[in-house]
């Protein structure tokens, strides 16, 4: 499959460049060593400030922190002095992952897997002949801080907000060890990728990070 090749070279070469998140890691590569299936951009959750110029304008905007962890108090108040122009948010956002199926009946069984492991939101489309499945939670929290550097919330309402937003990023990544449990169970049922090893010797994968 030449797409899941072209998949498995960006995603080796991301978690050489440590560009991927590293708790997520391990999962990641146990979805990619499935057969007839790969993963394509992910999210292992993440909570942060963001600033951004209007409403809706996010290929604009600019995180002033973001961490795929709980936040602290402290490092997201300093992060607010970076604040200059736009509309200032804290978001806290659930693990997203996104996995292309080679057929509509393994896409039908993301869609279950990820349904099953309780991510509520979890979606597929067809996009170019290709099943994606889009295997996504419910906690999103967006919180409106200020505007234009301007911080319009009190210390006390920000802590209040940030305990929320921390709160909802672990209920969610508490959910990733039985998305991984699942996905277990699918490989035994699907068998696992020739290619996927193939590339893994190829980069040396199995020298730096723990194959599943």
């Amino acid at each position: 499959m030449k797409a899941k090749r072209e998949a498995l070279h960006s995603l080796f070469t991301a978690m050489r460049e440590d560009k991927v998140d590293g708790d997520i890691i391990g999962l990641l590569l146990l979805i990619n060593s499935i057969k007839g299936v790969y993963t394509t951009s992910s999210c292992s959750g993440r909570i942060g400030i963001i600033e951004e110029p209007a409403l809706g304008a996010k290929p604009l905007s600019r995180w002033l922190v973001k961490v795929h962890r709980p936040i602290e108090f402290g490092e997201a108040r300093e992060s607010l002095r970076k604040a200059e122009r736009g509309l200032i948010f804290l978001k806290s956002q659930p693990p997203i992952f996104h996995v292309v199926a080679e057929d509509l009946q393994k896409a039908k069984m993301l869609h279950e897997l990820g349904l099953a492991s309780g991510f509520k939101y979890t979606t597929f489309k067809v996009i170019s002949n290709r099943y994606l499945v889009e295997i996504n939670a419910t906690e999103y929290l967006t919180v409106p801080l200020g505007r234009d550097g301007e911080i319009l919330v009190s210390e006390d309402y920000l802590r209040f907000a940030i305990d929320v937003g921390n709160s909802m990023l672990k209920r969610s990544k508490g959910r990733l060890s039985r998305l991984e449990e699942n996905f277990r169970r699918l490989r035994e049922e699907l068998g696992e990728d020739e290619l996927f090893h193939e590339m893994v010797e190829k980069f040396e994968i199995g020298k730096n990070w723990r194959l599943p």
